[in-house]
């Protein structure tokens, strides 16, 4: 019979934390400090280097969090255990009453255990809240982006500086990749040089721009979006110098998708006989980049040093991505159709060897 009223206990308390979900909770601590793994027939500090990780282990004592609650989150499937006892399983969030837990065990420490296939910081989050602010919990949180603001200004002002070094370069061939109107105009004039020149060294500088300037706009919106995209949890810094570092690896992975996008257009474009249109499609492709994600790199700059740190959107940003790249099939296919005698059967599939499977690639890698 004890089992029973135990069970029914745990329903009814289970039902009643679910409904703390929908109320105003402030972080009071990040639990992510304090876990700890077993290894050796002892509990030692956690790290993330230390291989495959399956099971976190970290202690609450529910006499210091009276009315708080424990919130674990995750996008992908865990089990919860209290005191080696297994409590429940989730695949989001979940939040329980630290109270509620001391009124099913019975026990002045309890002992809660994570267990998923590959724990990930970042990709775990345990925390505990209050529902009313603690000064000390909000003083916190200045400071710990305090970093990030100083990396948003000093990165926005390594752009502006990449860039006035680029144009007064070449401050033709820059006028033309910042040209709205000729973006989408569907004739051109015919500046063969131009086309031809697109692997040149003044070419390269306006790649890497690109790939600075896209990096930089990742960074930002990475920061802010749920730990449901995957993706984003690689790029999370503390301080800093870590922030640059993260900003710099990622610039320099869409830097060696450019070189790859530029020699899957001149192969593919060989193999169909479009060898006259390889310039033409890259260059574009290169300036639709510099004007879109210009703009949208403004916005979000401005939008961050204004205090603005909306989930949704940052998300909205993220998927304007995919829209970006669909209107661009649509707009290349206009482009190349004027310069070319083929058929459009023979266009078409051009078109989604080089912009479609890379779109769905993309599509996977971002939002999954």
């Amino acid at each position: 019979m004890r089992p029973l009223i135990r069970i029914s206990l745990l329903l009814l308390l289970l039902l009643a934390d679910q409904a703390v979900s929908a109320q105003n909770f402030f972080v009071v601590s990040d639990l992510q400090s304090e876990w700890q793994i077993y290894e050796g027939e002892r509990y030692i500090p956690f790290e993330a280097d230390k291989g495959k990780i399956t099971t976190i282990y970290f202690g609450l004592e529910p006499s210091q969090l009276k009315g708080n609650v424990l919130r674990i989150e995750s996008n992908e499937p865990y089990t919860i255990f209290v005191n080696g006892q297994l409590f429940t399983s989730g695949n989001a969030r979940f939040d329980v009453r630290v109270d509620s837990l001391q009124q099913i065990y019975k026990a002045p420490v309890l002992l809660i255990g994570i267990h998923q296939e590959k724990i990930r910081p970042g990709g775990l989050r345990t925390v505990i809240l209050s529902s009313s602010p603690i000064k000390s919990a909000s003083a916190e949180v200045p400071m710990r982006f305090s970093f990030f603001r100083d990396f948003v200004i000093v990165g926005m002002l390594i752009l502006v500086s990449v860039l006035i070094i680029v144009v007064q370069l070449n401050p033709k061939l820059a006028s033309d990749y910042f040209s709205i109107i000729k973006m989408f105009f569907s004739r051109e004039g015919e500046d063969s040089q131009m086309y031809s020149r697109i692997t040149s060294s003044i070419n390269f500088l306006f790649y890497v721009y690109c790939s600075l300037m896209i990096g930089y706009y990742l960074m930002i919106i990475f920061r802010f979006i749920p730990h449901q995209y995957v993706v984003a949890l690689g790029f999370q810094s503390d301080t800093f110098g870590e922030a640059m570092f993260l900003w710099a690896k990622l610039s320099g992975i869409i830097l060696a998708i450019v070189f790859f996008k530029v020699v899957l257009v001149y192969c593919l474009s060989i193999l169909f006989g479009f060898t006259e249109i390889a310039g033409l499609h890259i260059f574009n492709w290169i300036r639709l980049l510099l004007i879109i994600f210009g703009s949208l790199t403004l916005l979000l700059f401005f939008y961050f040093i204004s205090h603005g740190q909306n989930e949704n959107f940052h998300i909205v940003l993220l998927k304007i991505i995919s829209w970006l790249l669909i209107g661009w099939m649509f707009l290349i296919v206009i482009k190349l159709s004027k310069r070319m005698s083929h058929s459009m059967f023979h266009l078409f599939s051009y078109i989604c060897a080089t912009e479609l499977i890379p779109l769905l690639i993309t599509i996977k890698v971002l939002y999954n």
